[in-house]
């Protein structure tokens, strides 16, 4: 199980190339849009996707993109799954809490694959093989990505909001790929949250 310090020192050498596939997405996106003369807020999905789907090339040349044996993507619709040093990181751009102006956790919903990555199940991110899995969550103001991203990690949850069960919760910024090892060490998450018996 990787603390939240741990997880970003794991992360420090891959986070240029995230940074960089998801400002390319969204780059790509706008400039879709405004050549189409679509208006963003008419189909967010069709934006979304397009950012996704240039990111996940992006991701692919750097070799983080996880993927079939075929060569195709693992998750449909372009969904973004970064697979590094043992941790399996899927990239999502959730659904913005009106409150508060921050992000809200995805939960897994009925799919039995999500919760099963959430639960930290073995094998659950890539076949086979242990991962400790990751949410990455990220959003844009009017085009352009927000730094910092948010880091989670789940432990469980289904597709009721009370169901969710989270590790920590903390920062992932494009600064932190300059950190220095004993800055790294200093990290700690926004939230941490108790575990039962604790």
């Amino acid at each position: 199980m990787a603390t939240y310090a741990e997880s970003v020192r794991q992360l420090q050498p891959v986070i240029p190339p995230i940074f960089s596939a998801l400002k390319a997405g969204l780059k790509a996106a706008n400039e879709h849009h405004t050549t189409n003369g679509l208006v963003r807020s008419d189909d967010p999905w069709h934006y979304a996707h397009t950012a996704r789907r240039i990111a996940i090339d992006q991701l692919r040349e750097a070799g983080l993109q996880a993927e079939t044996e075929e060569g195709r993507p693992l998750y449909a619709m372009s969904g973004l799954l970064l697979f590094y040093r043992s941790m399996a990181v899927r990239i999502l751009r959730p659904s913005e809490d009106a409150r508060t102006g921050g992000v809200t956790i995805p939960l897994p919903g009925r799919s039995k694959k999500r919760q099963a990555f959430w639960a930290q199940t073995e094998g659950s991110a890539i076949p086979s093989l242990e991962t400790d899995n990751l949410l990455l969550l990220w959003r844009d103001d009017a085009g352009r990505l927000v730094d910092p991203m948010t880091l989670v990690r789940p432990t469980g949850g289904g597709h009721r909001r009370n169901s969710l069960r989270v590790d920590w919760v903390g920062k992932l910024s494009e600064g932190m790929a300059t950190l220095r090892a004993a800055d790294l060490d200093e990290l700690e998450p926004d939230h941490q949250y108790r575990k039962l018996g604790d």
